[in-house]
């Protein structure tokens, strides 16, 4: 997933079908988290879709670049194997209101990383959970968590998150986060250091979270050019993670921090 993504800490009723964009909305309290950051809407990819098998998840890409640059990631059955501490069939936490879980979601960001490693906490994700970013597409939590630990080198990557905000009237928890480390592409390019803002959708039958959007402080192409070409190249990098919670608690959350990434 060229373009996807956890953290260092102190410390929508919408449903989203399969390869279709969350329609969010606005609305919530916003908290600064204290360790371990906007927003167009993604547009959706094209048809293109990875084979899959058993072994195989699917992946929908958006464009043939990141569709070719794909079959040069660790495999599926490598990263799969890399998971296998990761139990997919809990119990899950159903009923759990907007704030409760994105009291989950930041204690379990804070102690896996996630969006980097694939370690999910399984229990909190629906059966029909479906993700989206500007390059790919997928659906399930396995394939989700799969596709994020082949993306990134496990020694470098790492997400500093700045804000979780519970979105009640949008059934909704956003988290604003920085993004830097590596891809497992050949000779393990850097990634610009950039603002990811994750919309995680809420079931409001169930609780669960049925949906992510991950929306980038950067065009998805400037990232793309820059892990190929090198950092210095597009865009800055966004500022230090200390900065971006600064701007997020002076100016009221999430777009303040995405603001301060383009500085």
């Amino acid at each position: 997933m060229l373009a996807q993504r956890l953290p260092t800490s102190c410390r929508s009723s919408t449903l989203w079908p399969r390869q279709q964009l969350l329609h969010l909305r606005s609305g919530g309290t916003a908290r600064i988290v204290c360790g371990a950051s906007s927003s167009k809407q993604p547009k959706p990819g094209s048809d293109r879709v990875s084979s899959a098998s058993e072994s195989e998840p699917a992946y929908a890409y958006s464009d043939p670049v990141n569709q070719f640059l794909g079959q040069f990631l660790p495999s599926n059955r490598a990263a799969k194997d890399e998971l296998a501490g990761v139990d997919f069939d809990q119990p899950k936490l159903s009923g759990r209101s907007i704030q409760e879980m994105a009291d989950l979601v930041e204690a379990g960001l804070s102690k896996s990383q996630w969006f980097v490693t694939g370690q999910v906490d399984p229990r909190l994700f629906s059966d029909s959970f479906a993700f989206k970013d500007e390059s790919v597409a997928t659906t399930g939590i396995r394939a989700y968590a799969t596709g994020v630990r082949k993306l990134f080198d496990q020694a470098t990557s790492k997400v500093e998150l700045i804000t979780v905000e519970a979105q009640p009237d949008a059934q909704a928890v956003v988290v604003t986060w920085r993004l830097e480390g590596r891809v497992n592409l050949p000779l393990k390019p850097k990634i610009k250091p950039y603002v990811v803002t994750t919309t995680l959708g809420v079931d409001p039958a169930t609780g669960l979270i049925n949906s992510q959007v991950d929306e980038f402080s950067v065009p998805g192409w400037d990232l793309l050019l820059s892990i190929l070409l090198g950092e210095g190249f597009g865009a800055k990098p966004a500022p230090p993670v200390e900065e971006l919670r600064a701007a997020a608690a002076a100016g009221g959350g999430k777009a303040a921090a995405a603001k301060g990434s383009r500085r």
